[in-house]
């Protein structure tokens, strides 16, 4: 429920704020400049990944507590084990890597944290009531 509110929350918001993406902005200077990976055609704030991975993160710590030993393994890297001791590891790792691949600005990731954060305790609460 959670996840899907915080789909909601955010595709609001980068309708209403319509927040061009790095590439637009760095292509001015550098025409031949290139993110990482393919950039998504919505607009860019808030960080879609970063909204996600922070209201999974506040939801799962909220039953399980933030302190866990968790391993991540990718088809894509066999034989890579990433190590994270907390839930909100793995969503900072999540928010920064848009960041580096060119797609986000810290801007676009810190108010998806926010944002992601924010309707995760809400629903948390008002499922606790």
């Amino acid at each position: 429920l959670s996840l899907a509110d915080s789909t909601i929350a955010f595709y609001d918001a980068q309708y209403y704020y319509q927040l061009w993406r790095p590439v637009t902005a760095i292509r001015k200077t550098d025409p031949t400049w290139t993110p990482l990976i393919v950039t998504a055609l919505d607009p860019a704030y808030p960080a879609a990944h970063a909204v996600i991975s922070a209201d999974a993160a506040t939801v799962l710590a909220a039953f399980f507590g933030n302190k866990d030993q968790i391993s991540a393994t990718s088809d894509v890297l066999p034989g890579v084990v990433l190590s994270y001791t907390s839930y909100s590891d793995i969503a900072n790792e999540a928010g920064l890597s848009r960041i580096y691949a060119g797609n986000h600005t810290r801007i676009e990731v810190d108010a998806g944290y926010t944002l992601g954060n924010s309707v995760a305790q809400f629903v948390l609460h008002r499922v606790g009531s």
